[in-house]
C-alpha cells in the first residue's frame, strides 16, 4: 500500500502537478553595526557614557583664579579624612552627591595659601583661600602701627590677620586677637583691656562693656565681641575736638568692573617650592600697653576714657 502511494505521487510530479505552496516568512533586517572607535593601540573601545554631575567643589585663590587642593571631610570631633582632589583649574565634579551633615575643608597643596573654614554639604561647595604673604603684610602693618602708636590701624590689621589664620595656625591667631583687643581697648579708653598673661589673656568685663556700648552707639549688634564689623567701625573713628565720631562706611560692593578685573587676573603657577616666611608675632600685649600712643590717638583715648 505504501509503495503504491509513492508511485502515485511520483506520477503526479512527473505530469506537471503543482506542488503545495509553502509560506516563507521574511527575515528580520538588523540595523547596520556601528564600528567602535579605534584606540591608540589599534584596538577598538566603546564610547564612554556621560556621567551625571551631582557635586561640584570649587577652590578660589585670593586675587582670582583656581588653585589645586585636597578636599577633606571633617567630622564633629575635628578629624579630617580625604574626600576628593581639585586640580589646578580649581574645580572638580563628582557623580555622587554628599550627604546632609557632612562638612568639608580645602587644604591647599602649597604653603603659599592658608587653609580656610569648613563648608556644609551642598550641590556646589566653594572655598576661598587667602594668601599667606598677604596675611603676613597685615601683621607687619599691625606691628608698624603699634610701634608708631596708631592703635586704630593696629587693631584692624591684627584682627584681620587673626581671622585669616584661625583655621591654619590657631595659636598665632589667638595671639593676634589679644593684640587687636589691647589696641582697640586702649583706643576706646579702657585701662585694662585684657587680663592674664603667658598665653592665657582674655578680654576683661570692662572691655566687653565698652565694646557693647560702642556697638549700640554705631548700629552694630551689641555682643561685646570685637568682630570684623566692630573693628572696621573703630578704625574709622576720627577726632573732632573732644568728640569722637564715626563717619559712614565706604562702599564695599563688588562692581562689575572689579569682577572683570579679578576674572582677567593671570593664573598663579605654584609649586611645592613656593614657600613663604613663617608667621611671627613680634609685639607683646605688655609692650603695647606700655607704648606711648600717637598724639591723635592719645587725644582719642582721653575723649573715650571710661568714666568711673
Amino acid at each position: 500500500m505504501r509503495s503504491s502511494c509513492l508511485v502515485v505521487v511520483g506520477l503526479l510530479a512527473g505530469c506537471g502537478g503543482e506542488k503545495p505552496s509553502v509560506a516563507v516568512q521574511p527575515a528580520e533586517i538588523a540595523p547596520p553595526a556601528v564600528p567602535d572607535a579605534p584606540t591608540a593601540s589599534g584596538t577598538t573601545a566603546s564610547a564612554p557614557e556621560a556621567r551625571p554631575v551631582a557635586l561640584v567643589f570649587r577652590v578660589i585663590r585670593e586675587g582670582g583664579g583656581g588653585i589645586d587642593a585636597t578636599i577633606n571631610q571633617v567630622n564633629p570631633q575635628g578629624q579630617a579624612s580625604f574626600y576628593a582632589t581639585v586640580p589646578s583649574s580649581g574645580e572638580a565634579a563628582l557623580d555622587k552627591p554628599c550627604e546632609a551633615g557632612q562638612r568639608f575643608q580645602a587644604e591647599p597643596r602649597v604653603a603659599a595659601f592658608l587653609r580656610g573654614p569648613t563648608q556644609d554639604c551642598a550641590e556646589r561647595v566653594e572655598f576661598m583661600l587667602y594668601s599667606t604673604q598677604a596675611t603676613l603684610q597685615f601683621i607687619k602693618r599691625g606691628d608698624d602701627a603699634s610701634k608708631g602708636g596708631d592703635l586704630l590701624v593696629a587693631q584692624a590689621n591684627y584682627g584681620t590677620a587673626a581671622d585669616r589664620l584661625q583655621y591654619a595656625e590657631p595659636e598665632k591667631a589667638r595671639q593676634l586677637r589679644v593684640l587687636s583687643t589691647v589696641a582697640a581697648g586702649r583706643a576706646l579708653g579702657v585701662e585694662q583691656p585684657v587680663q592674664g598673661a603667658g598665653g592665657s589673656e582674655q578680654p576683661t568685663s570692662e572691655f566687653k562693656d565698652r565694646v557693647r556700648t560702642f556697638q549700640k552707639q554705631n548700629g552694630i549688634e551689641a555682643t561685646g565681641t570685637l568682630d570684623a564689623r566692630t573693628r572696621e567701625s573703630i578704625g574709622r573713628m576720627q577726632l573732632r575736638g573732644d568728640a569722637v565720631v564715626v563717619p559712614p562706611a565706604a562702599s564695599t560692593s563688588f562692581s562689575p568692573s572689579s569682577a572683570a578685573a579679578v576674572a582677567a587676573a593671570p593664573a598663579l603657577v605654584v609649586t611645592p617650592q613656593t614657600l613663604t616666611p613663617a608667621v611671627e608675632v613680634r609685639v607683646s600685649p605688655a609692650e603695647m600697653m606700655s607704648a606711648p600712643a600717637s598724639p591723635q590717638t592719645a587725644a582719642m583715648i582721653r575723649a573715650n576714657r571710661v568714666k568711673k
